[in-house]
């Protein structure tokens, strides 16, 4: 139930891809950045500037960083379970609306107030995640269609509520603002920006870690996605284990939506924020799928986005190249994973050689 002690050097090798794809992506940004006449080192400094240069600087990285933290660890508690949760944007959408409706309707006590409405909020994407598992389960129907699914279903639901029922009626389209005894308060201490949805993260990070590792329902999910057959000698429930992995995956990510209308924004708009599911992929992929991990992976993207505005506004480099160097992480890790899976030489490529 408990793992062993990861020794020194177990770690920094566990950390050696993931800072070999931060690496690899700035060099690639570097020769963009060159190509179109810029300098890169320029760029780079102000990069860094824009993302820990400053103590607003700072707390504009963890402001983008606490959301991606949280949707990380929804992926990588389903991945845990054997599951590819692809249903962030969904499940974070579910967890914002829930947040837009309960800050405004429930009237509670401050300190009341946020824990009601945070745990409403991760309650719904909970129970989209768990409709995912159970459609797993039940009909065999794969995670990845009917997350993608559900993304677009609770999207347009959510939608539908915020012009209609949930609407203000202002000129910009979405809720109300949630009352003030519902909002998450600030960090303070020059952190403006910053709320106390970031120790939730973190909270969840170091919960989501015991859970995993500490406690036998952990270990059964574990199991489960390790070795299927050896946990139904467990006695698991395959039903039970695939919604525990997706509606437990989904409550961090619907904790990561209420976080974002309570702390950031104070009601949801429409559009409102989207893709922090999908780069929760790359969160949980930064931090080898280990829920302490995202908090760095989460870090380190909610860095780039935060530098990449500075850069953009100092030397006039399109936004979309933090989008290339994400892409780049994500796409070196993602080898790297599938290395580690396969071999770097796999089987069908031996016998292709000619080889055994």
């Amino acid at each position: 139930m408990t793992p062993p002690r990861a020794s020194t050097a177990q770690v920094l090798r566990g950390l050696a891809a993931p800072a070999a794809a931060v690496g690899l992506s700035l060099v690639v940004g570097a020769v963009i950045m060159a190509l179109s006449g810029v300098s890169p080192a320029v760029a780079y400094v102000s990069l860094l500037r824009g993302a820990l240069g400053s103590p607003e600087a700072i707390a504009r990285t963890l402001q983008n960083a606490t959301p991606l933290i949280l949707t990380g660890i929804a992926v990588a508690v389903a991945f845990r379970g054997g599951l590819f949760n692809i249903g962030g944007d969904g499940q974070f959408a579910a967890g914002a609306t829930a947040a837009a409706w309960a800050g405004v309707t429930l009237s509670l006590p401050p300190v009341i107030g946020p824990v009601a409405v945070l745990a409403l909020g991760g309650l719904a994407g909970g129970l989209v995640g768990a409709l995912a598992g159970a459609l797993k389960a039940r009909f065999g129907a794969h995670e990845v269609v009917t997350t993608i699914m559900l993304n677009f279903i609770v999207a347009d639901l959510s939608t539908w509520l915020l012009l209609h029922p949930l609407s203000a009626h202002s000129q910009v389209p979405g809720s109300d603002f949630v009352l003030p005894s519902n909002r998450l308060p600030m960090i303070g201490g020059g952190l403006a920006g910053a709320h106390v949805g970031l120790a939730v993260a973190l909270a969840g990070a170091v919960v989501a870690s015991v859970v995993l590792w500490r406690t036998p329902y952990g270990m059964e999910l574990r199991v489960s996605g390790l070795a299927p057959r050896a946990a139904r000698y467990m006695g698991t429930s395959p039903t039970a284990a695939a919604a525990a992995a997706l509606g437990g995956g989904g409550l961090f990510a619907g904790l990561a939506g209420a976080g974002e209308v309570l702390g950031t924004y104070g009601h949801m708009t429409v559009p409102f924020v989207t893709n922090l599911g999908y780069l929760g992929i790359g969160v949980a992929l930064l931090g080898r799928n280990h829920p302490l991990g995202c908090v760095v992976g989460g870090l380190v993207l909610g860095a780039l986005s935060s530098g990449g505005q500075q850069m953009q506004f100092d030397v006039g480099i399109s936004a979309h190249l933090i989008d290339v160097l994400v892409g780049v992480v994500l796409l070196f890790v993602t080898v790297q994973t599938l290395r580690r899976r396969t071999g770097p030489w796999p089987r069908a490529a031996r016998l292709a050689a000619g080889g055994r």
